[in-house]
């Protein structure tokens, strides 16, 4: 169970934490490359601004030469978010002067040279925008011996905090994922972990009732061999067919507990309840019970007859066992707000209020005493309960006025 509950904590941990890596990446990636496109584009479209002012400037006045310009006086502010320098370069590619940028808190030339020497002797294509996250400066060289160099300083300083950011907020995510993973599996762990404890239950309880009559047989074939005695043989007889009754019903309890359909039919069940009724009279004549019923007639239903039979068998034969000396058992079989109702009520002790839903489990017994006499392994009301599941219906038990009442409801369609 804890290999199961580690390996169902890793998968729903490992999906969470995939799906919001993907989201992180996406959403890091996406922004990342909104920037660079921008970069890109504003780099692609500066030296055709520069061309055209120029142009522009050379039709006024044939001996323009190109100067240092203001921001005030450049038609180029729609980039003054970024600071862009504009380095005109002599016939040979080396740099001659810087005609413009747009940082208001100005470089002195010197260091705008230097740098642009450095882009001019160690480029190796004449269009770069690099790492946004590493390098500080984009560049491209244009057809007018021009070079327009991108600080990209601030927004290096921009991302990086963002990053950052994004990475502290995945691992307060990635926090809130163990916390929920965990609950998580709880809560799928659960019901797993309540039926594998049942089934243990029931296979201890099993080989309980099935080492019982296996070690008197045993012991009743060796007193048979000291002293002859019938009444050894009788033991072993008796025995042999406690096993047989609850090999029985074991194997009806399983075949309940398939998944697979049953074969259903449309059926009389007053027929069907009344005619298994009518099958225990001897029995309560014979135990000296009060037998009353009452059948409202023509109730149809879909079902499965043999196993409405064995669930009347059941519930009767349960009604016998707990009857009190001289009681009386009442079945009652009525439709009532489009539901089929079937009663089993008999006189006796009453079930205790926290044992009535106990008394539908495997092997469950409100006399913890064990009396092997009755031959009752309590198995018969949990196949019951399976019976009217498979039938789409409800079954419950409570006591009051002296009555014991197991009640089957169905919801006709």
């Amino acid at each position: 169970m804890k290999k199961l509950k580690n390996k169902v904590f890793c998968v729903i941990f490992f999906l969470l934490t995939l799906f919001t890596f993907m989201v992180f990446i996406t959403s890091t990636t996406k922004t990342y490359m909104e920037r660079k496109n921008t970069i890109s584009d504003m780099l692609t479209k500066i030296p055709r601004t520069i061309e055209n002012s120029e142009k522009k400037e050379e039709k006024k006045d044939p001996d323009f030469i190109p100067t240092m310009r203001t921001p005030d006086q450049d038609p180029r502010r729609i980039y003054l978010d970024f600071t862009i320098y504009t380095i005109v370069l002599d016939e040979e590619g080396n740099y001659k002067e810087v005609i413009n940028h747009t940082n208001n808190d100005e470089l002195d030339e010197e260091t705008i040279e230097k740098i642009a020497n450095n882009i001019i002797h160690n480029h190796k294509s004449d269009f770069y925008v690099g790492n946004l996250y590493t390098s500080k400066y984009a560049y491209t060289f244009t057809k007018g011996n021009t070079l327009i160099i991108m600080d990209n300083t601030e927004l290096n300083k921009v991302l990086v905090n963002q990053l950052l950011s994004n990475i502290f907020l995945l691992l307060i995510c990635e926090i809130v994922i163990f916390i929920i993973a965990y609950f998580l599996t709880k809560w799928i762990i659960t019901p797993v972990k309540n039926s594998f404890e049942k089934q243990k239950i029931f296979v201890a309880d099993a080989s309980h009732e099935l080492k019982t009559p296996l070690s008197v047989m045993i012991a009743s074939a060796d007193a048979y061999f000291n002293d002859k005695n019938d009444k050894w043989v009788k033991n072993m007889k008796n025995e042999s067919e406690r096993m047989i009754q609850l090999v029985t019903e074991l194997l009806d309890l399983a075949k309940t507990e398939e998944e697979q359909d049953i074969m259903m039919e449309q059926n009389n069940l007053s027929d069907i309840i009344e005619g298994s009724i009518l099958t225990f009279e001897s029995l309560f004549y014979d135990n000296k019970l009060k037998l009353k019923y009452d059948i409202e007639p023509n109730i149809e239903m879909l079902c499965n007859e043999n196993l409405i039979i064995e669930l009347m068998s059941i519930l009767i034969d349960n009604a016998i066992k707990h009857c009190e000396e001289k009681g009386k058992v009442i079945v009652d079989l009525y439709k009532k707000n489009k539901q089929i109702i079937l009663e089993v009520k008999n006189t006796g002790l009453p079930i205790r209020k926290e044992d009535e839903e106990k008394i539908f489990e495997r092997f469950y017994k409100v006399d913890t005493s064990r009396n092997r006499n009755s031959n009752n392994y309590g198995l018969g009301l949990a196949i019951a309960k399976n019976i009217v599941t498979k039938h789409g219906g409800e079954i419950k038990a409570h006591s009051s006025d002296g009555y014991t009442t197991f009640k089957v409801t169905w919801n006709q369609k």
